[in-house]
């Protein structure tokens, strides 16, 4: 059984995982902004706690997606860098190998 990667695909994945993160950081960013003017005394408490808490749900989020993002571009790495091994010991092997006849 043989397991292909490319490493392009998984690179251009970590890069919408990037993507990803910068928007909703962008988000948790514009609810960190967002008031509770307009709003009575005793609503305006409750809505500055929901404001705050989906604002931290926002950011772990985007946490999460640059989590992702870098566990790729490590995969990635470590993939090129044991098959540089594995050609690597190959064709250290060759002056070893001959034919017997």
């Amino acid at each position: 059984m043989t397991m292909d990667m490319i490493p392009e695909s998984v690179g251009q994945a970590a890069q919408a995982w990037d993507e990803q993160s910068l928007d909703v950081g962008a988000a948790a960013d514009q609810i960190a902004s967002a008031g509770t003017g307009g709003f009575t005394a005793p609503v305006s408490g409750a809505a500055s706690r929901f404001l705050r808490a989906w604002e931290r749900h926002a950011d772990a989020l985007a946490a999460s997606c640059e989590g992702q993002a870098d566990g790729l571009r490590t995969t990635m790495n470590d993939w090129i860098t044991t098959d540089e091994a594995a050609r690597s010991g190959y064709f250290h092997l060759l002056p070893y190998l001959a034919e017997h006849r």
